[in-house]
C-alpha cells in the first residue's frame, strides 16, 4: 500500500469516528406500529409521538428510552386519528420506542422495539 493511500484511509477513519462521535445530528427516524397504535420519532429524536390509527375505543401509548434516563411513557386518550406529542428534548433524546395497545383485564400488545 502506498504512503498516501495509507494516509488517506486514516484521515476517513478519523473523520467517520468523529461523525459517530456527533450523532444527534446524524440521528435516524423511528417508527413502531401495533394493531392501531402508531408511535414515532424523527429528525433529532427530541420527541415522541402516537396515534391512535384504529376505531375501536382502546387507547394507545408508547413505551420510550431517552439518553439519560429509561421508562417514559405517552399516553394518547383522545380518540381515532388523534396524535399526541410529547416533551421536546433533541440534548436527552430518544434512544429507542415501542407502540402499544391498552387491553383491559388482559396484557396490552405492544410492538417490537426501534431504536435510533
Amino acid at each position: 500500500m502506498s504512503t498516501t493511500r495509507g494516509k488517506k484511509i486514516a484521515a476517513l477513519t478519523i473523520i467517520g469516528a468523529a461523525l459517530v462521535g456527533a450523532s444527534p445530528a446524524f440521528a435516524g427516524d423511528m417508527y413502531a406500529y401495533r394493531n392501531g397504535s402508531e408511535a414515532w420519532s424523527r429528525g433529532t429524536n427530541g420527541q415522541v409521538a402516537v396515534k391512535d390509527a384504529k376505531a375501536d375505543s382502546r387507547e394507545v401509548y408508547s413505551e420510550y428510552h431517552r439518553r439519560y434516563t429509561d421508562d417514559h411513557e405517552l399516553r394518547n386518550s383522545s380518540g381515532y386519528g388523534t396524535i399526541v406529542y410529547g416533551p421536546f428534548d433533541s440534548t436527552n433524546y430518544v434512544r429507542a420506542l415501542k407502540a402499544c395497545v391498552a387491553i383491559n383485564f388482559q396484557p396490552d400488545e405492544c410492538s417490537a422495539w426501534s431504536y435510533r
